[in-house]
């Protein structure tokens, strides 16, 4: 599996974990492993979700739309822990290991007070509706080809 393939499953669930606590039910699959980054402030009508968005972020919660093949479920354990979303400026790129994809040309489209699309073409959430819970976390609803579900990022403290 290449590693956009990987970066794909990984970016959309992980172990079938259930976290008690969790702010919303479980999904089909649901997972949780746990937010900063020097913010750069862009410039255009969509500045101030761009500059909120700035950062490294992981996902701490996935709930996927469908169930999750059996036998994707070790590879998307293994990458969990270790994806990060990294946004600069208009260029977003994930990150997992010492693998990475970078994707230039983030876009804020349809911005509606916290809640906004994110557009990246050929990266990670392309088309999601997204929306920000709290400073440090937003939620990316996700209903593209490949693994739709809702993720929650997290802004990764180092």
């Amino acid at each position: 599996m290449g590693f956009a393939a990987a970066l794909g499953v990984a970016a959309c669930g992980g172990s079938a974990a259930h976290d008690a606590a969790g702010p919303s039910s479980p999904g089909v699959n649901d997972a949780h492993p746990a937010g900063p980054s020097s913010p750069i402030v862009p410039t255009g009508s969509h500045a101030a979700i761009q500059s909120r968005l700035q950062g490294t972020w992981e996902i701490v919660r996935y709930t996927s739309e469908h169930p999750i093949p059996d036998d994707a479920m070790p590879l998307m354990g293994d990458l969990f822990d270790k994806l990060r979303l990294h946004i600069d400026g208009d260029t977003v790129g994930a990150r997992a290991g010492r693998q990475a994809e970078e994707h230039a040309h983030l876009v804020i489209a349809d911005e509606q007070g916290d809640t906004f699309r994110l557009v990246a073409k050929g990266g990670l959430f392309d088309g999601a509706k997204c929306r920000f819970v709290d400073a440090d976390t937003w939620e990316a609803t996700d209903h593209g080809p490949s693994w739709p579900g809702v993720s929650l990022l997290r802004r990764v403290k180092r």
